[in-house]
């Protein structure tokens, strides 16, 4: 059994280079473990004029930082990267004790979230505008990528570092200096950081971060003249409410919001393969997880064989505290949203559909908060109308949808507001390519569960959201184009 490690931060507020510690009459919010119920600390939460302070501390830092040379930026910014591989085993059983998911999906995450850094850290040097002829003589353009300034940043609890790294690294890297509202659930994490990012050089200012409810930081940075940029993981309700909020300042968004994937096996996949790879997906944070697959199209042929076999898997999980060893699942971030994943399966059975497959292995485990925990379920007959289907679920529920004809898979998976990810699995190179073009999804996996990486660019379509993070896309969210007309220079005779 790992442990979590001791603090070597402080649970406050990160303002101007310092932990900032809110005064008498404050209100903090106590982090638990979501396995255990253990007391992680208590968190000095930021009001709204530590939020504004937070605002004017990092326009203020934002001169000295953009004329610092973009190769300087990335250094600090991949010395980042380093430090956070280097200390992957402390970020990852914190990550592990406030958020739940077992060991070795936090230390993947510690990667990922290097990756981030790493890769803006080299994208820093390679932003460059160009000259463009001017149709009168003697004269020409000057086309400029320019940082946008200050950045509001808001990241969610289900991977509280890499979606902070994604958007802090892009930032940081386009010249912007910013502030950083983590999740309520998970700011240890992000306030781990702080001191990180200081040590790699980070000048004092460039990045805030600010823990404290969503509904006190959010307006604050959708109002405040000097946020430019608005940058955004959540639900779709948030974006949508943080985009009305904004619209008076006619702010920058770059939104990743809600997504309900459809996971399409063709009629020739391996089912062996699929069933391997669906259940790491839909155990990865045990299903909370934007991108995971929501609903399964299989054909109505093979149903039997993939319920067979995914029983089978289901049944041999562990389920527990993501700090024990050979953990597969951990809990979910809470009790209420164990309670909305059962509502969902109870009117999924209540109209028809049928549970196949359970696994309560964690309610005979002592120690366990078992009333955070939701069972690996499957659940065969769900039909599109089902809220099941229609909705993103967020727990370890697979629930399967059988089709008849490709056309038909195709056009039911296409058939929701959202289109953030989507997966297809067979072994025809050509129907795949095709089914995978067909889909109305931001990224495709194409016999592969998690396609994401810091080289590529991701972003949803429909109520999926705006912009895209990672690529050489994922530093343009937070630069503004400038065109300067000039005199072109000439050699005097």
């Amino acid at each position: 059994m790992k442990t979590s490690p001791p603090l070597w931060f402080e649970p406050a507020p990160w303002i101007d280079g310092a932990w900032r510690q809110p005064g008498r009459g404050s209100d903090p919010f106590t982090v638990r473990n979501p396995a255990t119920g253990a007391l992680l600390a208590e968190v000095g939460r930021a009001d709204a004029g530590a939020v504004t302070a937070a605002i004017e501390g990092a326009a203020r830092a934002g001169r000295g930082w953009r004329e610092l040379p973009a190769a300087a930026r990335g250094e600090i910014l991949k010395r980042t990267a380093a430090a956070l591989r280097a200390r992957r085993d402390e970020f990852a059983r914190l990550l592990t004790a406030e958020q739940g998911k077992p060991y070795l999906q936090a230390a993947g995450e510690v990667d990922y979230a290097a990756s981030f850094f790493q890769w803006f850290g080299e994208e820093a040097r390679r932003v460059h505008g160009r000259i463009v002829p001017h149709p009168e003589a003697g004269r020409e353009f000057l086309v400029e990528q320019c940082p946008a300034g200050v950045a509001g940043l808001i990241t969610p609890w289900n991977f509280p570092l890499a979606q902070g790294a994604k958007k802090v690294a892009a930032a940081l890297a386009a010249g912007c200096t910013a502030v950083w509202k983590p999740a309520e659930a998970t700011p240890l994490v992000a306030l781990a950081l702080a001191p990180i990012l200081a040590a790699a050089g980070l000048p004092a200012g460039v990045l805030q971060i600010v823990p404290g409810k969503g509904s006190v930081v959010g307006p604050v940075l959708a109002a405040h003249p000097h946020v430019r940029v608005l940058s955004l993981t959540g639900s779709t309700a948030t974006g949508s409410s943080l985009m009305v909020a904004a619209a008076p300042g006619i702010k920058r968004l770059s939104l990743e919001l809600g997504g309900n994937a459809p996971f399409i096996i063709l009629p020739d996949a391996d089912l062996g393969s699929v069933t391997d790879q669906l259940v790491q997906l839909k155990m990865f944070v045990s299903g909370q997880v934007c991108v995971t697959a929501n609903r399964i199209f299989v054909p109505a042929d093979r149903e039997a064989e993939l319920i067979e076999r995914l029983s089978a898997r289901i049944a041999g999980l562990k389920v527990g505290d993501g700090l024990a060893e050979g953990v597969d699942a951990g809990p979910l971030i809470h009790m209420d949203a164990c309670r909305d994943v059962r509502s969902r399966v109870a009117e999924a059975v209540a109209a028809g559909a049928k549970i196949v497959a359970e696994n309560r292995s964690f309610e005979s485990t002592p120690g366990l908060c078992v009333e955070n925990f939701s069972p690996p379920t499957v659940v065969a007959g769900v039909t599109d109308s089902m809220r099941l289907a229609r909705e993103e679920i967020f727990g370890p529920v697979i629930p399967l949808l059988s089709y008849r004809t490709l056309p038909e898979a195709v056009e039911r998976a296409n058939a929701t507001p959202y289109g953030l990810a989507a997966y297809v699995y067979g072994t025809d190179l050509g129907r795949l390519r095709a089914v995978a073009s067909a889909l109305e999804a931001g990224i495709v996996g194409v016999n592969e569960w998690r396609p994401l990486k810091a080289e590529i660019p991701f972003g949803g379509v429909k109520q999926s959201g705006i912009g895209a993070e990672g690529g050489e896309e994922g530093i343009r969210e937070f630069l503004e184009t400038r065109v300067i007309s000039m005199p072109k220079p000439g050699v005097d005779g």
